[in-house]
């Protein structure tokens, strides 16, 4: 970082460091690690370009690009990410939140509408971004996550507060539905568990393998064991004609479709990502009302 006396110089410079490393997202990396390292807001780094750095901030952003350049992802440098237009913060047993996971908040809102006292339980509640987001968009719903890492739980409890919707969910620690009574009714079930198949996490990209936490990843050995267990066990704490929706990898539709149809859903919908991938899953408890 020698003879880079100004913002601008610098935070081009590992900028163009990035990118010749390949990194996708090079520039907007760099400027991202550029406004923590001197504590500036997007457009103060822009404004700020021929202010003088200290070998202090200069030594500062060189950190962080290195951990940059040895993959690790910006998101897990920062310990925060944007969400659903809401920033949360993350540790080393979150998963980095996913653009495609907003597509469990749009379904669940949708399928909210106008309704009221509505319950909400997410399993493997992570960060806790997608019941947050949830809650914070919609007054007239409670929540309750699940996880079996307690570091995790702690993060999503943090996370709840600083949206504030702490009042409005409560969290448990265990494998999926396993901490709860079966007293429990919910009127919607959501989760995007773990999905990839066990022999290939060693094949993932580094700053999935390296830095996500495995538990959050491995789905087992055909990376569908958590889909069995929810399809298996939801009904039992949902409310008639209350929605499960679940989130999973390309093309592993058809067999968790099987699944759920196999212990008597109803296929409500199927939702596709921007690239028209179907990435989510609705499910309903449906029942007929007779007279």
């Amino acid at each position: 970082m020698e003879n880079l006396n100004n913002i601008g110089k610098a935070w081009r410079k590992i900028r163009n460091d990035f990118a010749k490393a390949n990194i996708d997202s090079a520039q907007l990396d760099a400027r991202l690690l550029a406004e923590h390292a001197f504590k500036l807001n997007s457009l103060e780094l822009a404004t700020n370009a021929n202010k003088q750095v200290t070998e202090q901030q200069l030594m500062r952003l060189g950190a962080l690009a290195k951990r940059r350049l040895n993959g690790e992802p910006v998101a897990r440098i920062l310990g925060k990410k944007e969400f659903y237009g809401l920033e949360f913060k993350l540790n080393n047993k979150t998963l980095v939140p996913r653009p495609e996971s907003e597509l469990l908040v749009d379904i669940c809102l949708e399928q909210i509408g106008q309704s009221q006292n509505l319950k909400l339980l997410e399993l493997g509640v992570g960060s806790g971004c997608v019941i947050i987001s949830i809650l914070a968009n919609n007054d007239n719903i409670v929540g309750l996550g699940t996880d079996i890492s307690q570091k995790a739980l702690e993060m999503a409890k943090s996370n709840a507060r600083f949206h504030n919707v702490l009042e409005r969910i409560r969290f448990l620690r265990g494998n999926w539905l396993e901490p709860l009574n079966t007293d429990k009714k919910f009127d919607f079930i959501i989760s995007n568990p773990p999905y990839i198949e066990t022999k290939e996490i060693a094949h993932l990209a580094k700053e999935v393998k390296d830095f996500d936490p495995v538990l959050a990843l491995d789905g087992g050995e055909d990376g569908l064991e958590p889909y069995r267990i929810i399809a298996k066990k939801a009904k039992n704490y949902l409310n008639d004609n209350g929605f499960v929706i679940v989130e999973f990898g390309i093309g592993q539709e058809g067999k968790i479709i099987e699944m759920f149809l196999a212990e008597g859903f109803t296929l409500f919908e199927q939702k596709s990502d921007l690239s028209g991938i179907v990435r989510a899953l609705v499910f309903q408890n449906f029942k007929h009302f007779t007279d």
